[in-house]
């Protein structure tokens, strides 16, 4: 079953992918109108538009990334006055309540520059979503598809799983498709199942559906049907789903290793994505922070070899999207990493810190100074000194009530047993 997350018309990201399908059919609409029917082009520029519309977050993270640069060092030194005091639940406490006053001494918090990430997460899903399942998201493209599943008639389902468990391979296509019960069981999934075929297929399709269902029987479909409807849609499917004479719904390893077209696609991949991971490292590691620096180091190996191995496998549509993106990420990377140089970081906080201070008035909070987050650390300081006050006493009235007992009932010899018994039963003789 398809997660709810990547449902193809609903699920969390559902509205996120409606809304980027209709920038992705527009574009196919454009291009189609000055004669370009290629999904392979659409892909590319839909990958542009997105990632430019992206660009006001990486702007974001590119500043929160400048502030760091300054702040990383300060909470270095905090962290090394606390080490070795991992388990002091009070120094931990301490220690934190010190690196939250310095990033507020800078307009920011913790969590600043994960925000941009957390937004850009679900948007990249859907983007994936929208590139797997064009048809169902692309109406322009969904149309041919459309008309060859009405063509079929009233009989679509049955013929297309009749069709669809015939043989290992087509197993497969349905396994792309993300119909994983193995049975198709809508219109809908018919499209899903159509897309993925490959040239080969689609005529292994055509034989089918023109062949009689029982010995001497007529055709599945009607031949005028197959020739004037299926076949003439099947041709521009095919014709727009090719890119650089590669398929787009196959994976490229569906070429075998031995063709060259399997290559291109992983090797591109592995190629961008290390160049994207470079210029995206020398940002990071500007921002001072050493663990984020090696972090980026081992991604910048590992990142490359990942995208040529998951591009063998997937549909060669989601490899041409991967590259774009990848080019387009490090452009504007190498974009913002230039312009950031030449922008003044005490403004950057300075504004910040501005727009801080009016959030905090609105709540009735004095602005963010040195003295106001002195009085923050030492509020804080005491309160844990007066509950560590309140636990010692709590210990010690603990002990003291043990030594009482102890020595109440103090059990070292035989004369202090009995003693104990002659106590315990004066004591409830009084009770009644």
């Amino acid at each position: 079953m398809t997660p709810i997350f990547l449902a193809s018309k609903g699920g969390i990201l559902g509205p996120i992918a409606s809304l980027l399908g209709i920038i992705m059919d527009g574009i196919f609409t454009v291009m189609s109108g000055i004669g370009i029917v290629n999904i392979g082009i659409c892909i590319i520029i839909f990958t542009i538009i997105t990632r430019l519309l992206m660009i006001p977050l990486s702007y974001k993270q590119a500043k929160s990334q400048k502030i760091m640069a300054v702040i990383q060092p300060q909470i270095s030194l905090i962290q090394q006055k606390y080490k070795g005091k991992e388990n002091d639940q009070q120094a931990m406490m301490m220690q934190n309540a010190e690196i939250k006053a310095v990033y507020e001494r800078y307009g920011t918090s913790m969590t600043g520059g994960c925000l941009q990430l957390a937004i850009q997460f679900p948007i990249i899903l859907a983007l994936y979503r929208v590139i797997q399942f064009i048809p169902t998201y692309v109406h322009g493209v969904g149309h041919y598809f459309e008309e060859i599943v009405s063509a079929l008639g009233t009989n679509a389902v049955g013929m297309v799983n009749e069709f669809a468990q015939s043989s290992e391979a087509l197993s497969r296509v349905m396994t792309n498709a993300r119909i994983t019960d193995k049975t198709i069981a809508s219109a809908d999934q018919i499209t899903d199942f159509l897309y993925y075929l490959n040239p080969s297929q689609w005529s292994q399709f055509i034989d089918f559906i023109s062949s009689p269902q029982a010995q001497g029987g007529a055709p599945r479909v009607a031949q005028n049907l197959v020739d004037t409807v299926i076949t003439p849609n099947m041709n521009t499917i095919m014709e727009m789903n090719s890119f650089l004479g590669i398929n787009l719904a196959a994976s490229p390893s569906s070429y075998g290793l031995t063709d060259i077209r399997a290559w291109i696609i992983p090797v591109l991949a592995g190629l961008s994505q290390f160049l994207a991971s470079k210029i995206t490292t020398r940002s990071t590691a500007a921002a001072g922070d050493p663990s984020s620096e090696q972090m980026m180091k081992t991604m910048n190996i590992m990142m490359p070899l990942i995208s040529v191995w998951f591009c063998f496998s997937i549909s060669s549509g989601v490899g041409i999207y991967w590259i774009a993106s990848a080019v387009i990420m490090g452009i504007t990377q190498y974009l913002l990493n230039r312009h950031m140089n030449n922008v003044n970081v005490d403004e950057i906080i300075k504004k910040n810190l501005d727009k801080t201070n009016k959030k905090r008035a609105k709540k009735g909070l004095p602005p963010i100074n040195e003295k106001t987050q002195e009085e923050a650390i030492k509020k804080m300081q005491l309160k844990l000194e007066k509950e560590e006050k309140k636990r010692q006493q709590q210990l010690d009235a603990t002990k003291s009530r043990i030594d009482d007992a102890n020595s109440y009932y103090k059990t070292d010899t035989i004369a202090d047993r009995a003693r104990m018994v002659q106590q315990y039963n004066e004591k409830h003789d009084k009770k009644r």
